[in-house]
């Protein structure tokens, strides 16, 4: 233990003695060490840990899945759950639900619009999450007919309740029904999306269609059942109903997931590729740090061969120079544990707000750990080569202060080859960067079909229980349309039911026939539904490519009517000119054709980087079915200045009516490309730092190179070698080896940019573009950094050079 703390002692003495190469080492570390342990917290969070339910491992999601047909992630049918609810038995419990929101009445002020999801009694005990005050839902109330009933989460009971314990059996009115509240949940029990109040979901199977999918599905496994068997026997099942009910279950399957897997599918690519980006940033930090340290060892030969003369064995100087190395360490990891917290919560604010499980993310012991243990490594692995190298100092050569030393070429070769990983570390990281950059520009290219400029949308959900026949809803929008577009500042004001890259939430499906062929599942297309005003494609600003907009003749007593968009018209017609005037069933809604009026242009539906399809539009006054709908208001300023305004015209139809989800159409724009925008920032600042941290590492070297080879450089003048010469001697030897480095990144490049293939939208992995021009770049900047060293030896004066030591 003494000789430990001596070595600590001596050890901090030598890194304040050395300020210039404490510091550098310092930050070069905390940079990768912060980066690493942030990055983990957020992996830690997200992927590793596990979800705070009882035995979360055996809850599975359902997934719709017709691949003939191109569906991958459906919903599923409330039918087919009851068919696999009978015929496995693979599972402890299984449960259905619904998501969307709902209106609650203001008790002190304004209603307030809440997610909501409706569940059957079983869902609270596959969740293995129970009340923390009053109860789940019973069997009783699955059955239509049952009295309404509402569980609380956490934050509304106190929000709206202020946390009061008597709140149990206390009405509210939601979506205009009066329903009892039964329980509250646990603090941060918020599944399915964020839901913040949920209520009974009583199924009528009588009047529904297997052909419905509109419910999502979980289930627990049985102890001892595997997610392949439940797999398995799902698919059996659905083959048998595929057989059964050709029309609406041929090509249908259900696919099975770990709940924790299908929370985070969407956003562990975008992790695991940061997290390889920051792990290649640490790796650098240290080549860059063993670099330096190389460098000083070199510095250091006499005090190590006094040492061996001494008597100090060859352990002794390993153990002292890696002491050195781990407080380096650890005093970086200090630093960057501060770092990571800020890039912690710079990665949570710049993320989605419905990113999964990101307001979990913190320093944890786990995080805290992880930190500790990539520090200490990091202090081994950089502190190792150069300790070795000092240990094996020929003692006489290194006492000899006119001789470099046996090991300089060693230790030149090492050097050598750490800038070249370090070189080729930094190249595959700025090609992932290139190509990320390269899809966000060309995502921001891609027209959506619509122009987002000075457009407000708001959403509204009429509730039932009040607006009880299609008129009355008919009727709330026309009559709040008339209100708003006679307001100043504004151009034009349209509803609809589904707003152009999941503006408004919804993505609605409907299987369609063309006119003159038999209603049949296989002579069917897929199409997304929406409904839309007359005034709304010229408020979007979608193009009408021929026929005419819906007007306010078309309503539920004229005759049937659609528009339909430009790739349905090629797909089932031949041309957008030719559908004019034809026929199709929206099947197996209807049971009647409609003609189209009408042909548009095709808008982006969910995301920017997917195709449009086919899309039909149907007037709303003829589908009044429908009570949520969103209002798009085209204004001659400031949409957003819009927003009081719309809620005050709202309020003034209906006093307990809120608006929601109320965002610009720019706003949409900008959470459509999000996920690739924030992919983009962080990937391209770690490749920045990585540049900057190579960039040190080529100066390093040739500086020192220059301060070995004075005396030769010296030589060199002295018989007639020009400043132009020495240039390019020193030059040459940097450009060598981040040519070499180069190459290996690029080979590297290669292979790894396909793990981020998936991030990429119109560019290819290998793009040649972007490995030519981060070479370049890499060259440049490798240039630049051997160029001042360089200058500096071809200004020597030779009589100094020569008598240099």
């Amino acid at each position: 233990m003494t000789t430990l703390l001596h070595d600590l002692r001596f050890a901090l003495r030598m890194l304040l003695k050395h300020r210039g190469f404490t510091a550098t080492a310092i930050i070069a570390l905390a940079v990768g060490i912060g980066g690493n342990t942030a990055i983990f917290s957020v992996i830690n969070a997200v992927l590793l840990r596990p979800l705070p339910y009882s035995e979360p491992g055996q809850i599975v999601y359902f997934e719709g899945v017709n691949r003939a047909r191109g569906v991958l992630d459906s919903n599923i049918s409330a039918l087919d759950f009851v068919s696999w609810k009978e015929q496995s038995n693979a599972f402890a419990e299984m449960a259905l639900f619904v998501t969307g929101s709902g209106s609650l009445a203001g008790i002190d002020g304004d209603p307030e619009r809440l997610p909501r999801a409706a569940v059957t009694s079983s869902f609270f005990p596959v969740m293995g999450v129970q009340p923390i005050l009053g109860r789940a839902f019973s069997s009783q109330e699955d059955q239509p007919g049952s009295e309404p009933v509402a569980i609380l989460s956490n934050a509304v009971w106190k929000r709206t309740f202020g946390g009061d314990r008597n709140v149990i059996g206390r009405k509210i009115t939601l979506n205009a029904r009066s329903v009892t509240i039964v329980g509250v949940m646990p603090a941060r029990f918020d599944f399915p999306e964020r839901a913040q109040i949920w209520s009974a979901l009583p199924l009528d199977m009588k009047d529904d269609h297997r052909d419905n999918r509109s419910y999502s599905a979980i289930a627990r496994l049985k102890p001892g059942i595997t997610l392949g068997q439940a797999q398995s026997q799902i698919s059996a099942i659905n083959s048998q109903l595929a057989t059964a009910y050709r029309d609406t279950n041929n090509g249908w399957d259900a696919k099975l997931a770990r709940l924790h897997d299908y929370l985070a599918r969407d956003v562990r690519p975008s992790l695991v590729a940061l997290a390889g980006a920051v792990a290649f940033v640490l790796l650098i930090a240290c080549a860059n740090v063993a670099n330096l340290l190389l460098v000083r060892t070199a510095a250091r030969r006499r005090e190590m061969a006094i040492r061996a003369a001494l008597g100090a064995s060859r352990i002794r100087v390993v153990r002292q120079l890696l002491t050195e190395s781990v407080v380096l360490a650890l005093i970086g990891a200090a630093l960057g544990v501060l770092l990571s917290v800020w890039f912690t919560d710079v990665l949570v604010r710049i993320s989605p707000p419905e990113t999964p499980r990101f307001d979990q993310v913190n320093l944890d012991w786990r995080v805290l750990g992880f930190a500790l243990l990539i520090s200490t490594f990091t202090g081994l692995a950089f502190g190792l080569a150069p300790a070795l190298h000092a240990s094996r100092e020929d003692v006489g050569a290194s006492l000899n202060s006119g001789t470099r030393g046996a090991g300089e070429s060693v230790r030149s070769r090492v050097r050598g080859l750490l800038l070249i990983g370090e070189v080729g570390l930094s190249v595959m990281l700025l090609v992932g960067a290139g190509l990320l950059i390269q899809s966000f520009l060309r995502l921001r290219e891609v027209k959506p079909g619509f122009n987002p400029s000075h457009v407000l949308t708001a959403s509204i959900s009429l509730p039932y229980a009040r607006y009880k026949d299609d008129q009355q809803r008919v009727d709330f929008f026309r009559q709040l349309t008339e209100r708003v577009k006679t307001l100043p500042g504004v151009s034009s004001v349209a509803t609809t039911l589904t707003l152009p890259l999941g503006g408004s939430n919804y993505d609605i499906g409907r299987a369609f026939v063309p006119e003159g062929r038999v209603l049949s599942i296989e002579n069917s297309g897929n199409a997304s539904y929406s409904l839309a005003s007359g005034d709304y494609f010229r408020t979007m600003e979608i193009p009408l490519l021929g026929g005419r907009p819906f007007t306010e003749r078309d309503d539920a007593k004229s005759p049937m009517v659609v528009i339909v968009n430009a790739t349905l018209a090629k797909k089932a017609f031949g041309s957008p000119q030719s559908a004019i005037g034809k026929r199709l069933t929206i099947w197996r809604d209807e049971k009647f054709p409609r003609e189209i009026i009408g042909v548009v242009g095709d808008t982006k539906p969910v995301r920017l980087d997917q195709e449009s399809g086919p899309q039909l539009y149907v007037a709303h006054a003829q589908d009044a079915s429908w009570g949520f709908m969103s209002v798009a208001i085209r204004t001659m300023g400031d949409p957003a200045a819009m927003i009081p305004t719309l809620r005050r015209e709202v309020l003034a139809i209906d006093k307990d009516q809120p608006i929601y989800n109320v965002q610009t159409m720019d706003e949409v724009i900008a959470k459509s490309a999000a996920s690739q925008r924030i992919s983009m920032a962080l990937f391209s600042a770690f490749a920045a730092i990585a540049l900057l941290l190579a960039a040190l590492g080529i100066y390093s070297v040739i500086a020192y190179s220059v301060t070995l080879r004075t005396q030769e450089i010296g030589v060199r003048m002295a018989l007639g070698a020009q400043a132009g010469d020495v240039l390019r001697l020193i030059i040459g030897q940097g450009m060598a080896f981040t040519c070499a480095g180069v190459f290996a990144g690029l080979a590297g490049a290669l292979a790894l940019t396909r793990a981020i293939s998936g991030l990429l939208f119109n560019v290819r992995a290998n793009d040649p573009l972007t490995f030519v021009a981060i070479s370049a770049l890499i060259m440049a900047v490798a240039l630049l950094a051997s160029y001042i060293p360089a200058r500096r030896a071809a200004h020597l004066d030779p009589m100094k050079a020569l008598t240099h030591e």
